[in-house]
């Protein structure tokens, strides 16, 4: 809890005289005050959505008067209880526009770089720079542990309300999706050899002349498709079992590239009035597709 803020100094270390030493940061960095603001909306709109909680100049405007005041109270020398409260509320807001923790443990590592960074420059002495940045770090640490607790509560609230039962067959649940995910990344190794198989055999009716030339390229070049689609949804599976987001997609990637294939072959036959009723199935199929993909990827990207 926020209210032990003396227990969280003391287990940090953070004493009157990293008070100090803060303090005197303070007339240094009002000076860069602009400058980190800057600096730190750069950083921040390079995560990929960044967009979807920034949303417009309002909101954009708002957060940048909130990240000033944040910045400029990380030097006002003033940690007592209402201090730790401002920050759990800004946890707080975090968990309820979900936020990743990602996001806010990027972030407070941009503030510490840059913090280091300006007392470099500014302060000349190197026992006092150390002292300035070891001081400044335990107060990072600090905001990025009461932030992250409205996190952890939200986690812990949610499994504390389990049942006994519950909570044996979400344990049981977890590690059966953990198998599930393991037999997935090994079904689709295999699945990759086959498609490096049908490539091979591919690339050998048409080194040897089985196949004629435009018809061997086509199918050479629909089977590489085919065989990097299955690479792309192995590495996403790889991502989703290091903890990622699995991207649904890949799935529509893969569809596609299999009928694209199927539309390259059938651009060949010979049977006029068949050829064509294929072409229009395949390419009506393709379509749909291109549209879902279309959908998802709009949708994940907003």
């Amino acid at each position: 809890m926020v209210e032990d803020f003396n227990q969280i100094k003391k287990d940090f270390e953070f004493t009157d005289e990293d008070v100090e030493n803060i303090v005197k940061l303070k007339p240094i960095f009002e000076q860069y005050i602009d400058d980190f603001v800057e600096k730190f909306y750069r950083f921040v709109f390079r995560f990929p959505q960044a967009s979807q909680f920034l949303k417009n100049e309002e909101i954009l405007k708002y957060h940048k008067e909130k990240i000033r005041n944040w910045f400029l109270n990380l030097f006002s020398g003033k940690y007592d209880l209402d201090y730790f409260l401002k920050l759990r509320k800004i946890g707080e807001t975090h968990v309820k526009i979900g936020l990743p923790t990602h996001y806010v443990n990027a972030s407070i590592n941009f503030v510490r770089r840059y913090i280091i960074e300006i007392i470099d420059r500014e302060v000349e002495d190197r026992q006092e720079r150390n002292r300035y940045v070891a001081s400044i770090g335990k107060l990072l640490d600090i905001n990025l542990d009461i932030m992250t607790i409205a996190y952890r509560e939200q986690e812990l609230s949610k499994y504390a309300e389990m049942t006994t039962m519950e909570k044996k067959i979400f344990a049981f649940a977890k590690k059966f999706s953990d198998v599930i995910d393991l037999f997935i990344l090994i079904a689709l190794v295999i699945v990759a050899l086959s498609v490096f198989f049908l490539f091979g055999y591919d690339l050998y009716k048409l080194t040897f002349n089985l196949v004629g030339l435009e018809e061997g390229i086509l199918s050479v070049l629909g089977s590489l498709l085919i065989l990097w689609a299955v690479g792309e949804l192995m590495s996403e599976e790889i991502r989703h079992l290091r903890g990622g987001r699995f991207a649904i997609n890949i799935f529509i990637g893969i569809a596609l590239a299999a009928i694209i294939r199927k539309l390259f072959i059938a651009s060949l036959g010979t049977d006029s009035e068949k050829k064509a009723i294929d072409l229009l199935s395949y390419s009506a199929v393709i379509l749909s597709l291109g549209i879902v993909f279309w959908l998802i990827s709009k949708r994940e990207s907003s």
